[in-house]
């Protein structure tokens, strides 16, 4: 088979490093160039690589783009792989608000571009997945999901990552970072259910111009919803419990643990972790003509920006 020649768009995604790996380890990609964005840093990890002066060189090389830049050089870059019909694997969030990610959805076209959400690849929650349509925990009663790090306390967010403090280059903040990927999982999760917020606290630093995280409620159809998102917990990690009435699941261990339980002890099951190169892997499962994944659409995305701008305004509103 043809190697998929690889873009890269853009450098100062921290999940840049990720989909370097999974293009190295596929004996069938190859990454035929790299492209900095205005101001942006190089570091060791990309020394020896295919740079190339501009994203019309990049894309002329290419199959495929994956854009690792900062949020707000998105609307540059897909209008340009767009323009070049070249798909496009781009990270989150497309926008940094409902209106900007509306306005940006028009050049996914009929796909595969789409956002790098990750949750849907993770073994574990696909099994959630088929518990869930096959009723097993009968009428859900309530939802707890945490996706948390200690990056902002340990630096992260320093050199080509400091982007992600300012809301000019597209910073999110904490709570969106993270929560974009719990919002974006329970969409997939139930895609009938509706995802109303109820309320939300967001946590603000004097040393940082972003919130670094919090939490928010909502309804999802009928039952409620807790979302703890942010980047000053430690050790942090990932969890998903959904309470039915007649059983509950639980995701721990970054991903790596099932528990499913009801009057008993309850079956435990082993699962691959939890990892960010996944939704690359997909992608290009897309692009050979093999279904890995069930790929955000263009209404997921909007939808799942929607719900992230409701939350910043339940947390702005007075107590």
């Amino acid at each position: 088979m043809k190697n998929i020649r690889i873009a890269v768009l853009g450098t100062s995604h921290v999940h840049l490093p990720d989909h370097l790996a999974v293009i190295e380890q596929d004996p069938e990609a190859e990454l035929v160039a790299l492209h900095h964005e205005p101001g942006s840093r190089s570091d060791v990890l990309l020394e020896g690589l295919p740079f190339v002066s501009t994203v019309e060189q990049a894309l002329q090389r290419a199959d495929m783009a994956v854009i690792a830049s900062t949020t707000a050089e998105h609307a540059r870059l897909l209008a340009q792989t767009a323009a070049a019909g070249v798909p496009a694997l781009v990270e989150k969030p497309l926008g940094t608000t409902a209106a900007a990610t509306t306005a940006l959805t028009p050049l996914l076209g009929a796909g595969p571009t789409t956002t790098a959400m990750f949750l849907r690849c993770a073994p574990a929650l696909r099994r959630v997945r088929e518990v869930l349509t096959r009723g097993e925990l009968g009428p859900v009663a309530h939802v707890h999901a945490a996706f948390t790090h200690p990056g902002f306390l340990d630096g992260v967010f320093s050199g080509a990552a400091e982007w992600m403090l300012s809301e000019e280059r597209g910073g999110t903040g904490g709570f969106g970072d993270l929560g974009i990927h719990l919002v974006d999982l329970l969409r997939w999760l139930a895609p009938g259910r509706k995802l109303s917020v109820r309320g939300a606290a967001l946590t603000r630093r004097p040393d940082c111009a972003v919130d670094t995280g919090g939490l928010a409620l909502l309804t999802w159809g009928e039952a409620p919803v807790s979302l703890h998102a942010g980047w000053t917990s430690r050790p942090g990690g990932f969890l998903l419990r959904i309470e039915g009435e007649a059983a509950t699941v639980e995701v721990g261990a970054g991903g790596t643990e099932l528990t499913m339980s009801a009057d008993g002890p309850g079956r435990r099951e082993r699962h691959p972790p939890i990892r960010a190169g996944a939704a690359l892997e997909a992608f290009l499962g897309d692009l050979r003509g093999h279904t890995l994944w069930e790929a955000p659409t263009a209404a997921d995305i909007e939808e799942t920006g929607r719900v992230l701008d409701a939350v910043h305004a339940a947390a702005a509103r007075p107590a």
